[in-house]
Parts: structure tokens; sequence; C-alpha cells
């Protein structure tokens, strides 16, 4: 994947998401991306990759703190739960376009329970 690749992917699901209300890079160069794509509630999900390393990270925060997550940093690809942030679980790679799916299941449960 490239830098480029990543980024399309990124806008191109933004805009057809309901909960996503704007996007901005927040650094971007030849070897790095990292993207802040704010929902409606005022948390944002964090998309970082480094082609030279190969990581991925993303992850849902809110309050100062991750909610949920999926990167591919020091253990292979992981999930933090949304139930334990904390946690390190084995998951299979995800994309961007999947990853703020899951976040819209989570965003709905969470905000029709309110």
């Amino acid at each position: 994947m490239t830098i480029d690749e990543l980024l399309r992917q990124l806008v191109s699901a933004s805009q057809v998401s309901a909960i996503v209300e704007s996007y901005a890079i927040e650094a971007s160069d030849e070897d790095t991306l990292s993207v802040r794509v704010f929902l409606l509630d005022h948390t944002f999900i964090n998309a970082f990759y480094n082609i030279q390393t190969g990581k991925v990270a993303f992850a849902w925060l809110g309050d100062g703190r991750r909610l949920y997550g999926k990167d591919n940093a020091k253990m292979g690809w992981h999930q933090h739960p949304f139930d334990s942030p904390s946690s390190h679980l084995l998951c299979e790679p995800v994309d961007f376009e999947t990853f703020l799916r899951e976040i819209e299941i989570l965003y709905s449960k969470l905000h029709t329970s309110l």
C-alpha cells in the first residue's frame, strides 16, 4: 500500500459515512501519513501509516483516551477491544474502510444506549 492509496481509501470511506464530520491530514511526507477523522460526537479516529516500517494503526479516541483500535505494531495485527482498550487481542489485518464500519457499529450501540 502507498500513502496515496491509504489517503484515497480514507477519503472515500469518510465521505459516505453517516458519522464522519470532517477529516484533516496531521502529517504527511513520502514515508508517513497521519490523519484525524472527526466524528459527530466530538471523538475522532487517528489513522497512521509508515511505509518504511509497515506500521498501520487505527484508533478511535475520545476524552483523551483510546476507545477502540487495531494496529500491527510490535506483536503483529491486534485489536484493542472497546470493552478493554488496553488489552491486546490478535486479529486479522484490517483496512480503513473496514475499521470505520466497525466504529459505525460501536458508535450506533453507544449512542442508542444513552
